[in-house]
């Protein structure tokens, strides 16, 4: 459960541009907060020098396409929090990243923090309201705040975390509840009712009248189904069935694969940031002998130090490769992920109505079987009629 706000940062008067953006990135970045900036990323700029690059990509804009207005956005701020106990920093700065990039769509750069102080993990992103090539600014859209929340929701969905059910929603699932019990959209196949299994656990009359309205109703669906689909046959659509299985599992494994390698490249990225964040402490604790007493008086960055050089004696080949190369590398993975999800998601919604129209023709040619076999039983025997004529 993520819940998100977009907010407008506003040039204020009494200040500078840079003044307005240092002191917001400042909070963020704030180190009681983020665990020393363990939990910091970005993209498209490097944490050591974000607020001179958000200055050139608008000081760009400036000069080539217009001079900012009255009461100017220089940059966005998301907030995201998770459910308290339900995700760990990394994860969560991970899902920020993730977050930003998909709602920029690569073209803003931007800094994710994960502020652990409180109760509930939280990120903060800034990014920039120009462009990176200062070509366009970021169009604040009248719904943008509620695409970021489904884009949020799609994120936690994605990393098996709950999301927010809405109040509104409730209300009305409670209200169509109270008006009918057995209320199912007529712009969907559902399932066919086992009305001799209901009858059974003691449904009565009033329910199965309902049932067999309802059950004519859904085999009217789904030969309509096939007929749509240009299906002629149950072994058709079982073949049909099989393929979207399949296509849907070679797309999960594309995209699982590419997740992997973006796990694996935002953990170098850490290593690199960490690696250098903490070499100069490194450094002095080398040139101290490796001191027991400096050891213990810096501790967390000499470890931190040693786990990054640790993940760079992984690298194949030994070369590291360039913090922006793999910036560029993961921002192209998101971009081929993109559309292998949206059609795995479309894939997995057809298949449910395929799933449920191969289910019901199964009854269906089961229930007319049985028929048959009950014509052939009921149909006088001619050897029967005969002798009895005698």
């Amino acid at each position: 459960m993520a819940a998100t706000k977009l907010i407008a940062l506003h040039h204020i008067k009494t200040k500078s541009v840079a003044e307005c953006l240092k002191r917001c990135i400042d909070y963020v970045r704030d180190s009681r907060k983020t665990e020393d900036e363990k939990y910091v990323s970005t993209y498209g700029c490097d944490p050591n020098t974000i607020l001179g690059e958000f200055l050139l990509s608008r000081r760009t804009y400036e000069d080539n396409v217009r001079k900012p207005h009255k009461n100017d956005v220089i940059a966005y701020q998301i907030r995201q929090a998770f459910k308290p106990g339900e995700i760990t920093p990394e994860q969560a700065n991970e899902i920020g990243y993730e977050l930003a990039m998909r709602f920029t769509k690569g073209k803003h750069a931007f800094i994710v923090t994960t502020h652990t102080d409180k109760h509930h993990i939280h990120n903060h992103v800034i990014f920039n309201s120009v462009s990176i090539d200062g070509k366009s600014r970021f169009r604040n859209f009248y719904f943008s705040g509620l695409a970021l929340g489904r884009l949020s929701d799609m994120l936690c969905l994605e990393n098996d975390l709950s999301v927010i059910r809405s109040r509104y929603e409730e209300r009305m699932n409670t209200k169509n509840e109270k008006r009918s019990r057995h209320h199912i959209s007529d712009s969907s196949l559902s399932f066919l009712v086992d009305i001799e299994k209901k009858m059974q656990e003691g449904k009565g009359k009033g329910y199965e009248n309902w049932a067999r309205k309802f059950n004519l109703k859904q085999r009217a669906k789904v030969l309509l189904f096939l007929e749509e689909h240009g299906i002629a046959s149950y072994e058709e659509l079982v073949k049909k069935t099989d393929a979207m299985e399949a296509e849907i599992d070679a797309l999960n494994e594309k995209i699982k694969a590419r997740n992997e390698r973006m796990a694996k490249n935002k953990e170098l990225q850490n290593a690199i940031i960490t690696y250098s964040r903490t070499a100069e402490v490194y450094t002095a604790y080398r040139k101290s002998g490796y001191s027991k007493r400096y050891l213990a008086e810096h501790e967390t960055e000499i470890r931190d130090h040693q786990d990054a050089k640790k993940i760079f004696n992984r690298v194949s080949g030994g070369k590291i490769p360039k913090l922006k190369e793999l910036r560029a590398e993961y921002g192209e993975l998101i971009a081929a992920n993109r559309p292998d999800f949206q059609q795995y998601v479309q894939l997995r919604k057809e298949k449910k109505d395929y799933l449920v129209a191969r289910k019901n023709l199964e009854l269906l040619l089961t229930e007319k079987e049985a028929e048959e076999r009950e014509k052939v039983k009921a149909k006088p025997n001619r050897s029967s009629r005969s002798e009895a004529s005698l």
